[in-house]
């Protein structure tokens, strides 16, 4: 049997185009070439199959009969070539657990844990979508949501991670001496955030001493936890960290406690389960992993 001749599938591409536009200047911006460039390949492409498939005609070009039909037959061609990639681009989600959770939990909670999950685990796969100053998430683009506050998402299956325990932190040579007292912390230098969530987490924490903050100078006023981090970890003032997160720095030396009063509050971190978790398997057993807070 005579082997059939490999497709031209450059010169397909600029007919395509040139069929779709009508135009093989519009053609040739869509490819990202010149003009003379798809004029070309179509005529290459003429002399492939033996007939004309275009009448140069102005202003638009006009497909003969035999482009008609190869307009169409590339048209079902690359219909089923995008419905072939799209449903293995969704079978490659299916087999993703797609976690929904702020940048601060990811980086400082999630993340150093991720290596026994995996070895647990070693054949699920798990992407984190990060939010941190957009706290708006599309439920239909992740399987789980960990979210922040006295209860998880209503109408959702959810469970708490942990409380949320705040504790001042600084770096070691911030303080001349041990922890400072209540009435030296309130003197000191404190670092705030303005994200609404945690805009009053110094008030909570110094409510029912007596004592009051003084209104942070804007400089220290900062949104992202992370940005909050990093500023603490460059000595620029004290800062409230959560246990669990800041654990680890604090047991490494690279923090301290600035002050040894250590509030609960009535907030934490939850998990929660979203709809498209629940034909998911996988989603379910890293929610039950990860809802056992700080035994996982």
């Amino acid at each position: 049997m005579k082997p059939s001749r490999p497709l031209p599938l450059h010169q397909i591409a600029a007919f395509d185009a040139a069929a779709r536009h009508r135009s093989f200047s519009v053609a040739a911006r869509e490819l990202n070439v010149q003009q003379p460039a798809v004029s070309r390949q179509v005529a290459l492409l003429e002399d492939w199959v033996g007939v004309r498939l275009f009448l140069r005609t102005k202003p638009r070009l006009t497909l003969t009969p035999a482009g008609e039909s190869l307009a169409a037959a590339i048209g079902e061609g690359m219909l089923a070539i995008r419905n072939g990639l799209d449903a293995l681009s969704a079978r490659k989600r299916q087999d993703v657990v797609v976690v929904n959770v702020a940048l601060g939990f990811a980086s400082l909670y999630l993340l150093p844990r991720m290596g026994e999950f995996q070895v647990q685990h070693p054949d699920i796969q798990v992407e984190f979508l990060t939010r941190d100053q957009n706290m708006d998430f599309d439920p239909a683009r992740c399987d789980i949501a960990v979210v922040f506050g006295e209860t998880g998402l209503s109408g959702r299956e959810c469970r708490r991670i942990f409380d949320e325990e705040l504790v001042p932190v600084c770096v070691p040579n911030f303080l001349s001496g041990g922890p400072l007292t209540l009435e030296a912390l309130a003197q000191s230098r404190l670092l705030h955030m303005s994200n609404p969530n945690h805009a009053s987490d110094w008030s909570r924490y110094f409510r029912g001493t007596g004592l009051t903050v003084p209104e942070p100078k804007p400089m220290d006023r900062l949104y992202s936890y992370m940005v909050l981090l990093r500023a603490i970890q460059n000595g620029t003032g004290i800062g409230l960290g959560w246990r669990h997160m800041v654990d680890d720095m604090i047991e490494a030396g690279t923090l301290v406690v600035a002050c040894e009063r250590v509030i609960r509050t009535k907030r934490g971190y939850h998990c929660c389960l979203m709809p498209s978790a629940d034909h998911k398997p996988e989603a379910r057993v890293f929610f039950d992993w990860l809802s056992q807070g700080d035994g996982c």
